[in-house]
């Protein structure tokens, strides 16, 4: 499974003689089969004409409209690369939240963090095999290189190389978004409100024919709900999209992000099979050999609601409280047991909650000097180094929206959150932070 190749696509644009009044066709490139890296070719310049290309159009939102019907009744057997240029996909979507809270939209945003270098450029394949209410899909290449799983009616199975193999056989009520990645691409039907189209000519991708076009955001209103989230998996904060959609079916064969006219993100068609029979094989899940099957939830496995006193009895690192606390405060305190699989340290997590719900603030904590994802986070853009009571602690800037501040103490690794109080609220419980009784005052 792990290394499979699957055959470069072959690109052939064609695109028709200006109509009278149209603007010239953009230069393309045309990339043959075997000849490198296949590129998918985009139009560098205007080539739309409003009346000249009605008709072209028409035949477009008519396919897109009822793509979503062959998209769920047909067998379906397709592989796409997926790529992206991960310094431009940040920049892109820094920009697009920047924009989103200029017209009033209410945002946060995380930085990934650099404790792992990152590759600039990441390519992967992934698989899909679908029939019915049957799904399989597996990832080569990249991040989650390994990664598969399987779908069969509410049950699901998964695996990977970090998590082992988890599935809710013994409870179906449990979900998991197994089998919904890269569903605009076989329904692209949502794209109808968040693009404005512009045909641009004709093409062909993975041996089928289709549409060309371009696809420009249309302007979101903050006034009226979250920004479209369909095109989260296109590539989020893009100027436009370079589209390729199948004559036939509707479906998107291949999609280009484009941003100050360069690619950020890209997904190919490489292989595509309608309404062909596929093996029940397919779909039934092997683990690797040896592997048990997790079926019991996260929260089950691993969250116990304790006291403080038994939080700092049972951790392996020093528990840290606030020094004094409003006399209308509440706590609750969560320990989270180590697990293997993903690898993870125990973990401490405080929650004080004022009685009428106005004021609150969360500690988590874990050993100072290991891995932990805030610290990754930490280590991403937007921290300032601050200094309270002597103690070095770094904060996102006032201005971010949500206080958040960080700092080691006493061998341990404290992350603290509020979205109601002031950054200088929460630099200040976190100078006054001192290590939780180890016994009970009853």
């Amino acid at each position: 499974m792990r290394g499979t190749r699957i055959a470069e696509p072959a690109f052939r644009r064609r695109v028709g003689h200006p109509r009278p009044g149209s603007p010239v066709p953009a230069t393309c490139v045309c990339l043959a089969r075997n000849s490198g890296r296949a590129r998918l070719p985009l139009v560098t310049g205007e080539s739309y004409n409003g009346s000249a290309d009605r008709g072209d159009l028409g035949e477009l939102l008519v396919l897109l409209h009822g793509a979503a019907a062959p998209a769920n009744t047909i067998p379906t057997q397709v592989a796409y690369r997926v790529w992206r240029h991960e310094e431009r996909l940040q920049a892109a979507f820094r920009a697009n939240a920047e924009d989103q809270q200029r017209r009033g939209a209410s945002m946060r945003t995380f930085s990934i963090g650099r404790g792992t270098p990152q590759p600039t450029e990441i390519e992967e394949t992934v698989r899909m095999w679908r029939d019915g209410n049957r799904v399989r899909i597996e990832h080569h290449g990249g991040p989650r290189d390994g990664y598969y799983a399987v779908v069969d009616g509410p049950l699901w199975w998964m695996w990977d190389e970090r998590n082992g193999a988890h599935s809710n056989q013994d409870d179906p009520s449990v979900g998991s978004g197994v089998g919904e990645e890269l569903q605009i691409m076989r329904n692209p039907t949502p794209l109808l409100s968040s693009l404005r189209f512009q045909p641009t000519g004709s093409s062909e991708v993975a041996g089928r024919p289709t549409i060309s076009a371009r696809g420009i955001p249309r302007p979101q209103d903050a006034r009226r709900g979250p920004p479209a989230f369909e095109l989260h998996e296109l590539g989020t904060g893009a100027d436009y999209y370079e589209l390729e959609i199948d004559r036939r079916l509707g479906v998107l064969l291949a999609v280009a992000a484009i941003r100050d006219g360069q690619p950020f993100h890209r997904i190919t068609t490489l292989v595509a099979a309608f309404d062909q029979p596929i093996p029940d094989d397919t779909f039934r899940f092997e683990p690797p050999a040896g592997e048990p099957i997790q079926t019991r939830t996260w929260h089950e496995s691993r969250v116990e609601h304790v006291t403080l006193v038994e939080a700092q009895q049972r951790a392996p690192f020093t528990v840290l409280m606030p020094d004094t606390v409003p006399a209308n405060w509440q706590v609750q305190c969560r320990l989270i047991r180590p697990s293997e699989r993903p690898p993870s340290p125990m973990q401490i997590g405080v929650i004080y909650c004022s009685t009428d719900g106005h004021e609150s603030i969360s500690l988590s904590q874990f050993p100072a000097g290991g891995s932990n994802p805030y610290r990754e986070l930490g280590d991403g853009e937007g921290w300032e180094t601050v200094t309270r009571g002597g103690i070095e602690m770094r904060a996102r800037p006032a201005m971010w929206g949500q206080a958040q501040v960080e700092l080691e103490r006493d061998g341990t690794f404290v992350h603290l959150m509020s979205d109601n109080l002031t950054r200088e609220q929460v630099l200040t419980i976190a100078a006054g932070l001192r290590p939780a009784p180890t016994t009970s005052s009853i």
